[in-house]
């Protein structure tokens, strides 16, 4: 045994796992892999953009949002498959837009990615137990999987998926300010990220006078950057909400989220039972982080708390699609990776986090696996994947429930001012 795992094995902690069994020289050659993964990973989608700036590209709409933002326009005029966010969204384009298309297009998707990155790095910092971060090579594998389209195309979903990702680890170290600073962000790169700050303010004492006044000082952000008078601003925001609205409504065609995995099976809900569905589930997830919060010390209680949002958003959401599941990776990711990993889980245990890291990478390639024809074609009217993805995660949301309020080694939390507000 060399010196440099003779000193890493006396770091390795009672509970060891698969990466504490390595030798020191391939740990570090992992997590140097994973890192070297995540800059090829931005260099190819950059030079693609550069070279396609305007093929496969979503991006195109914040550009478009940007452009009529500093030209006094309006920047909602697609009621469905627009510009449907706050203003804040076309503002933060703004660095990307100055730039020649080719130059813009690229830096843009190497700042998402480097946020994406640096995300997945400090959730899987966070959990870790060995000094060299054991979880972030596998959840660097699915993460990028999943996340290619949204990177391709230029989706806001990457660097959402970052900021409740920086928002969690802000919880858990109990820095309440950062925490607002990163949820606000969440919902102003896309409101659906609403689900997840709710979660967090209702459940976060220290949230709930720091969230207001963050808050309204990020509502002052357009109007200070109106180039017109400040009824635009105000109208921009009318329009926001009444496009949200719209927005809504059902459309002829299918997403990839609840209602139509019940419909592939036999039952066709309408759109007042979905709601009724949504609005049930939302509670009942309320419920099991409040349960998560009594049961759980401030790590396990915050990484529930952030799965649970992130799942919800996918199963629930009106509008999900493939390339949203981008926020999903990590968190299948990681909580598969923390049960396969630690050696001292039982074996039925083990074999759950195998079957998520499996179901992780199910989801990178579902696309190449379903059927170009006959009736599920049909029903999803060209999208490629409406079934697969939602039944994962579905089965992830019943993994979660068992987590939070049936885990017998779950640790009590510690009861103090700063802790959630129902310890």
């Amino acid at each position: 045994m060399t010196s440099d795992t003779a000193k890493l094995s006396e770091a390795i902690p009672a509970e060891a796992g698969v990466f504490d069994r390595l030798p020191g020289h391939w740990q570090r050659a992992l997590i140097r892999m994973a890192w070297a993964g995540w800059v090829i990973f931005a260099i190819v989608i950059a030079a693609r953009a550069a070279v396609h700036p305007d093929k496969n590209s979503v991006s195109g709409v914040y550009s478009a949002a940007c452009q009529r933002w500093w030209g006094g326009e309006e920047i909602y005029n697609d009621y469905h498959n627009g510009f449907i966010y706050l203003p804040h969204a076309a503002l933060v384009y703004t660095p990307f837009y100055l730039l020649p298309q080719r130059a813009g297009e690229s830096l843009y998707r190497v700042a998402i990615i480097a946020m994406f990155a640096w995300s997945v790095w400090r959730i899987t910092r966070l959990a870790a137990t060995h000094p060299m971060n054991e979880y972030f090579p596998i959840v660097t594998l699915i993460s990028i999987g999943v996340g290619a389209g949204s990177a391709l195309n230029g989706q806001y979903n990457l660097p959402l998926a970052a900021t409740l990702i920086f928002a969690t680890c802000a919880l858990v170290e109990k820095r309440w300010w950062w925490a607002c600073f990163w949820l606000t962000c969440s919902i102003l790169l896309k409101p659906i990220a609403i689900a997840s700050v709710l979660l967090a303010l209702v459940l976060y004492r220290p949230l709930w006078w720091r969230m207001p006044l963050v808050g309204l000082l990020v509502l002052g952000i357009p109007f200070l950057c109106s180039i017109r008078d400040p009824g635009y601003a105000a109208g921009e925001y009318k329009t926001f909400w009444d496009t949200v609205i719209r927005a809504t409504l059902p459309l002829e065609r299918r997403f990839a989220e609840f209602s139509t995995v019940l419909y592939w099976f036999g039952l066709d809900l309408g759109n007042g039972a979905r709601q009724a569905v949504r609005a049930v589930a939302a509670v009942v997830t309320l419920g099991l982080c409040f349960v998560a919060t009594r049961r759980s010390d401030a790590l396990r209680a915050g990484l529930l708390i952030w799965a649970f949002g992130v799942t919800y958003l996918m199963i629930f959401n009106p509008r999900t699609e493939g390339a949203t599941y981008a926020i999903m990776g990590p968190t299948i990711g990681l909580f598969g990776a923390l049960e396969f990993d630690r050696l001292s889980n039982p074996a039925w245990r083990r074999a759950v986090g195998m079957f998520f890291l499996a179901m992780g990478i199910l989801m990178i390639f579902v696309h190449e696996i379903l059927p170009r024809s006959g009736a599920y074609y049909e029903m999803a009217q060209g999208s490629k994947d409406l079934l697969v993805r939602p039944i994962i995660c579905m089965v992830f949301y019943s993994w979660l429930v068992w987590l939070s309020a049936f885990d017998r080694t779950a640790r009590k939390a510690r009861i103090s001012p700063s802790a959630p507000a129902f310890p």
